[in-house]
């Protein structure tokens, strides 16, 4: 009997005799795949990239960093911030204003062609923005700015430009909330004045009717008193009981007054003080960031990189062979199946 060739089975494949037989399909395919990565890589625009590498700065006042006699490390200006000041860096670079000032600066509408007159623009730009251009924090704590763009130099312009508008942004927010403070505090501060100007006004009314201050003048009124009784001195003890009599009468009231200008007059340095620091910070002009390098105009292209879209354009182009030919051998055998 004829058991056949050893090792081999009538339905077992055999991948080399396969593609052997169907070599010209493949070979075909695949070098079609070759061409069309060739020109494609040769046709696609080539985009550069640009850089900025920087560190944040503490995001403290500047009148608690310059100031306080209490400071501590993190009150340093020249301290690196940590990683809670790189994701507020982050949130900053991912505001709608660097957006914004970014696209009119550099005219992304038209670098990214799209339509300013559409009503998906906004979510367009938006897109294309997040498209070429990155921000991230670093495994050091720093942040990096990534640019791609077909223009090199425009890269770099719109990586520094970022890096720049970052403390322009920041400012913008801290200025806006140190000048209600200040006006909050210049208002706080008038009133008090006033008050003090009127408790003043009413002291020097005292003063005026004989009360000059109340615990001394009691004190001496007694020693007087006591000396005017042993001496028989009536006269003088009648004018040291009548301004006895002027002191009970009005020294309540210049012991309140007193009490409250004393407590107005430290109300008034702790306000003059924070007014001092209020101002510091609307005046300030610290940076937010320490620019570890500057972008600079790529001198080689990111991307496309050529050989790489040449062999994975082969690549594919091969495995569709493989599936065209699998696909064709199958369906016979389908048709054959279910016509039995």
């Amino acid at each position: 009997m004829d058991q056949g060739t050893p090792g081999k089975h009538p339905d077992s494949f055999d991948l080399i005799q396969f593609l052997w037989s169907n070599r010209r399909t493949i070979l075909i395919v695949t070098a079609f795949g070759a061409v069309v990565g060739l020109i494609a890589a040769f046709v696609i625009t080539p985009t550069y990239k640009s850089e900025v590498i920087m560190f944040p700065a503490v995001t403290n006042s500047a009148s608690k960093s310059l100031l306080s006699e209490n400071a501590t490390g993190r009150d340093d200006i020249l301290a690196l911030g940590d990683d809670g000041d790189s994701e507020q860096l982050i949130q900053v670079l991912n505001s709608d204003k660097i957006r914004e000032r970014t696209t009119e600066k550099f005219g992304l509408y038209d670098v990214y062609e799209i339509d300013e007159d559409s009503k998906h623009r906004n979510t367009e730009l938006q897109e294309s923005f997040e498209d070429h251009i990155s921000f991230a924090r670093t495994k050091f704590s720093s942040v990096r700015i990534r640019v791609l763009d077909i223009d090199p130099v425009r890269a770099a312009g719109i990586a520094n430009f970022i890096a720049d508008e970052v403390d322009t942004v920041w400012k913008e927010m801290v200025h806006e909330r140190a000048d209600k403070g200040v006006l909050l505090v210049e208002s706080k501060l008038r009133q008090l004045e006033q008050e003090m100007q009127v408790m003043t006004d009413s002291m020097g009314v005292l003063r005026n009717l004989g009360v000059h201050d109340y615990h001394t003048q009691t004190e001496r009124f007694n020693e007087y008193l006591g000396a005017a009784i042993v001496k028989g001195d009536q006269r003088a003890i009648r004018e040291l009981e009548e301004r006895f009599a002027v002191l009970a009468r009005y020294g309540g009231p210049y012991i309140t007054l007193q009490d409250q200008l004393n407590q107005d007059a430290k109300r008034i340095n702790v306000l003059r003080s924070k007014l001092e620091q209020a101002q510091v910070d609307l005046e300030s002009d610290l940076p937010h960031k320490f620019v570890v390098s500057s972008a600079k105009p790529a001198d080689r292209k990111h991307a496309p990189v050529r050989s790489l879209v040449v062999i994975g354009s082969t690549i594919s182009a091969f495995l569709l062979s493989l599936l065209l030919i699998v696909v064709q051998q199958t369906i016979p055998k389908l048709r054959n199946a279910h016509g039995q």
